[in-house]
């Protein structure tokens, strides 16, 4: 029997206890034919990218032993349950004795989001250039529109190098 880890994202449309309920539902569908060793909720997280319009989700880990006869069985199951936005199952080549001794806490966690109004203070300040910085040439869009090179004199460069 090898061990695999099955990976959840659950929508976030769902109270937190329905999400209790679908976690235990999926832990329900392994232990037909498989051992649960570890389950780790890892909360409500932001997406990398958004899936069915949605840009949250719920994450889930599950590591289980099982015949490789099964996998077939488990995500064939996991894709009609449509709260699940995404699931993967991959072989856990960790050290699976390391997680049956010391797994971590399965708290959910909220993680606040990020960049809201809230967060935001309400004056920035900025930080002041250095005095040594001096302005050697600006640009004007008139500048860059144009596709002749610029004559440079050869008192300016003897000027920046004396400066320096």
């Amino acid at each position: 029997m090898k061990h695999y880890e099955l990976m959840l994202i659950i929508t976030p449309d769902h109270e937190e206890n329905e999400a209790e309920a679908l976690i235990e539902n999926v832990k329900g569908i392994i232990e037909q034919e498989a051992t649960l060793i570890h389950t780790d909720v890892w909360g409500k997280r932001r997406l990398a990218y958004p899936i069915r319009k949605r840009t949250e989700g719920y994450y889930v880990v599950y590591v289980f032993e099982c015949a490789p006869g099964f996998i077939a069985q488990i995500s064939q199951a996991l894709r009609v349950i449509e709260a699940i936005l995404r699931h993967m199952i991959v072989l856990f080549e960790e050290d699976i004795e390391k997680l049956k001794e010391d797994p971590p806490e399965t708290e959910t966690t909220v993680v606040p989001e990020l960049n809201t109004v809230e967060d935001t203070p309400e004056s920035v300040e900025l930080e002041q250039p250095d005095e040594d910085i001096t302005l050697i040439e600006e640009i004007s869009e008139s500048d860059e529109d144009s596709t002749e090179p610029e004559e440079v004199s050869q008192e300016s460069d003897e000027e920046a190098t004396v400066s320096e």
